[in-house]
């Protein structure tokens, strides 16, 4: 694991109140998108953040530009998971705040998905998360915690222009959530999701150029346009702070009213 970034970032009078100063936070998926955005603001708020990400190049402007901590990882693999809990927890003794906001889309009509494709999706999507909740419960028992799984509103709409698999590994990650929310209770550990609808991303943009991007979200969200990855890190923060000490098993939608649910 890198060593923090010299940068100084004090936190932001956004955070204040919200109990995160101090806090040791991992934020998987964190060389971009969501997950960047999440490891900033967390950071900003006076959080202890390790940044976990496949892509060292991303980590690395990170590090530089909000003192993120760094783990370069392929959470594909549980061992891996396991390794980052461990590294991660090493340096203060304890974590409080997991994010999991590591994912990928490949946009493959179901009938067209090979058995390898399908794995991938699996392994990054809902068994990092699964693997990664398990180690950071252990690490989290002694002093109670918050876990939050970032999923997505194709959990429950199946998904646009062929992600009908992405849908189902989002899907498995509500499941997850709530049955995490339950079980961990009572040591404590408050287990929550966000589902992001259509966010500006590359990951979000895949197969969808412009103008049929824009077209998209003008014509099917209320708010007539995609969302920006620092409105979903809010989100998290909320969830993973002190002002949602009541909840747990709550999965909470950021996509500009499309859902209304």
């Amino acid at each position: 694991m890198s060593a923090p970034s010299s940068t100084s970032v004090a936190p932001a009078e956004a955070g204040a109140g919200l109990g995160l100063d101090g806090r040791g936070a991992i934020v998987t998926g964190a060389a971009s998108g969501i997950g960047r955005a999440t490891a900033r603001l967390l950071a900003e708020a006076g959080a202890r953040v390790c940044a976990v990400d496949v892509e060292a190049g991303g980590l690395a402007a990170l590090a530089t530009e909000a003192g993120c901590a760094t783990i370069v990882a392929d959470l594909s693999d549980p061992a891996a998971c396991a390794r980052v809990v461990a590294e991660a927890t090493g340096p203060h003794g304890r974590l409080d705040i997991l994010v999991n906001a590591a994912a990928i889309l490949r946009r493959v009509a179901i009938a067209d998905m090979d058995d390898a494709l399908w794995h991938r999706l699996m392994d990054v999507n809902l068994r990092s998360q699964f693997a990664l909740c398990r180690a950071a419960a252990a690490a989290m028992r002694p002093h109670g915690g918050r876990i939050v799984n970032v999923s997505s509103t194709a959990a429950f709409n199946g998904g646009a222009k062929n992600s009908s698999a992405y849908a189902i590994t989002k899907g498995g990650s509500v499941a997850l959530t709530r049955v995490l929310a339950r079980e961990l209770a009572p040591q404590g550990i408050a287990v929550n999701g966000v589902c992001p609808g259509g966010i500006d991303t590359p990951m979000g943009r895949q197969g969808l150029p412009e103008p049929e991007w824009s077209r998209h979200y003008e014509a099917n969200v209320p708010l007539r346009r995609a969302g920006q990855p620092e409105e979903v890190a809010r989100a998290i923060l909320f969830v993973a702070s002190e002002w949602a000490a009541g909840l747990s098993g709550h999965v909470l939608d950021v996509e500009g009213g499309l859902m209304l649910r």
